[in-house]
């Protein structure tokens, strides 16, 4: 990837005399390796501190457990005829009537 800097006139100088012509590209790239944050060492960490709290605190996924069917009817079960046919009913009426039922 080609990329174009401007830099200070003295800064440009210096970086001329002191890097050949053919090293600069991978001079800069060197500067720039280890000069930016490493994001995937960064987001590394946070998830082995969360992963060190989560230990600490004894949490498992178990404890989420209880939420799985939040707002949710556990005596429901999936039809996909029922599904069809609503879906089917829903395409059928006029486009009037397909906002928020009122109560």
């Amino acid at each position: 990837m080609q990329v174009m800097l401007h830099l200070p006139e003295a800064v440009a100088q210096r970086f001329r005399a002191a890097v050949p012509a053919r090293s600069r590209s991978a001079f800069v790239a060197e500067l720039l390796e280890q000069a930016l944050p490493d994001v995937d060492a960064q987001m590394e960490a946070a998830a082995h501190r969360v992963q060190a709290d989560d230990d600490q605190r004894g949490e498992t996924g178990a404890d989420w457990d209880a939420t799985l069917l939040d707002g949710l009817d556990p005596e429901e079960s999936f039809d996909p005829a029922r599904l069809k046919a609503l879906v089917q009913a829903g395409r059928a009426k006029p486009k009037a009537s397909r906002g928020m039922a009122k109560k």
